[in-house]
């Protein structure tokens, strides 16, 4: 492994071999872009070597992606947003076959309908469901469309060996003897090429200092933003790369490391602005594991028993529905925080969000419709979007339906889930799986606590 790349290579020759591979075949290239210096000086690359092509040899697409969680720190947000609108402006100027594109997490998968709708707990080293959904998925699913409709890829990659000998062996595992190119981990019919691999980190900040930047932006400009953040977060395709919370500009609510140093980093290099933001992570992080706000039945119907060695290594289940409210309120309360005349608007949550988690609360059994209720309270008016209402019961309604259970002796949330279930087949000619549905709702754990209970306690 090269230790000092530059002082065995000439930048020429390093665009010559990224010409080579691309005119080897027929495969599009899809380069991941996070907004660091690792992928910058890939993005640099690519240009450079295209640039320097005949017209007649640019004969296949090259898609520049850029992950966007939903939940990325605003300053690093606008940085990558700045950065592709002059990508894509700067390919255009140049006749170069560069695609820019964005992608997302599905309106159902990002953060906040997870954490809030869900009730999923904020993500931890153990328990890091927000890798999959946010980054990897999204990114995955933009490569495998180009697989469909090209046959195969080659992703371009700014990882690097001497980032850490984890990285190094990942990468030697997949690597095709005499070949450039690398199996994916993943994707079939897809490969990895890594143009910077043997660069060490001095050799992508030199190469990114010395050589200026082919879409007009300055490296100088991001240069500070490592300085005011201490690190950044990679486009992220599979789990072997590491959480973006420790030493990274990733998302501004990360919990998996018990310090944001990132965000912190920024505060205490002028931007005050993002206190606010830091509060609500910390807050978050503080309440994570109380046991008051968690359920005690688990997702699938599962109950915890305390004391079960078995259940408590599975661990507690969602955040209950009131726990959810409270974190729907601060975080709008945030977000109201954060408007200012010295800086725009950041929208934490979005509209298509906040609708997404009022049906799934609705199905959990909030009928009073607290999403409205909670967003009136914050803001002073309600979201601006057409309303449907005709599914919620009147108070009266739900109060009446309260006290019948409670004479009856019948749990209130059996009984929600049940008329749930009416509703999702109503109007339905063939309600086919209803009875199997009912039956699955009739015979979930907790609806039998008291019985396991004394089951366990019978054995003991």
């Amino acid at each position: 492994m090269a230790l000092n790349y530059f002082a065995k290579h000439k930048k020429e020759d390093l665009y010559r071999s990224v010409q080579e591979v691309y005119k080897s075949d027929d495969r599009p290239w899809v380069v991941g872009f996070s907004g660091g210096k690792d992928s910058t000086a890939v993005v640099q690359i690519v240009f450079y070597a295209l640039s320097s092509m005949s017209k007649g040899d640019l004969t296949k697409p090259v898609y520049i992606i850029s992950s966007d969680t939903m939940v990325e720190n605003p300053k690093v947000l606008k940085h990558i947003d700045e950065q592709l609108l002059k990508m894509k402006k700067a390919a255009k100027e140049l006749g170069l076959p560069i695609h820019v594109e964005k992608v997302m997490p599905d309106i159902k998968n990002t953060f906040w309908v997870n954490l809030i709708g869900r009730g999923y707990p904020a993500p931890r080293q153990k328990f890091r469901w927000c890798t999959d959904r946010l980054k990897i998925d999204p990114a995955n699913a933009f490569i495998l469309n180009k697989v469909s409709e090209f046959g195969e890829t080659v992703v371009v990659l700014g990882v690097r060996k001497s980032e850490s000998s984890t990285r190094a062996q990942v990468m030697n595992t997949h690597k095709i003897e005499g070949k450039v190119l690398r199996r994916h981990t993943k994707l079939p019919n897809s490969y990895v090429y890594a143009p910077i691999e043997d660069f060490s980190l001095d050799d992508v900040w030199t190469y990114l200092m010395q050589i200026p930047n082919p879409w007009g932006a300055d490296n100088s400009d991001l240069l500070a933003l490592y300085q005011d953040s201490q690190g950044e977060c990679p486009l992220v395709i599979d789990q072997s790369t590491p959480s973006c919370g420790n030493s990274r500009f990733g998302c501004w609510v990360c919990t998996v490391v018990q310090e944001d140093k990132s965000l912190k980093g920024f505060i205490e290099s002028g931007d005050e602005w993002l206190i606010p933001l830091l509060r609500f992570r910390n807050w978050l992080l503080e309440n994570r594991d109380n046991p008051d706000y968690r359920e005690k039945k688990r997702m699938n119907g599962s109950v915890y028993l305390v004391g079960d060695d078995e259940n408590k290594r599975k661990g507690l289940g969602p955040y209950t529905l009131e726990h959810r409210k409270e974190i729907l309120k601060e975080l709008l309360k945030t977000e109201k925080e954060l408007q200012h005349p010295d800086h725009p608007k950041y929208e934490l949550i979005t509209l298509e969000e906040l609708k997404e988690i009022r049906r799934i609360w609705f199905d959990k059994g909030d009928w009073e419709d607290s999403v409205l209720t909670i967003y009136e309270e914050v803001y002073g008016t309600r979201p601006d979007w057409d309303i449907e209402q005709s599914k919620f019961l009147e108070s009266e309604d739900i109060k009446t339906l309260k006290r019948l259970c409670d004479e009856e002796e019948v749990e209130f949330e059996l009984i929600q889930k049940l008329i749930n279930l009416e509703f999702e087949h109503y109007g339905y000619k063939h309600r086919y799986g209803i009875l199997k549905d009912i039956n699955r709702i009739l015979n979930e754990e907790w609806l039998h606590f008291d019985k396991l209970k004394g089951e366990k306690y019978a054995d003991q």
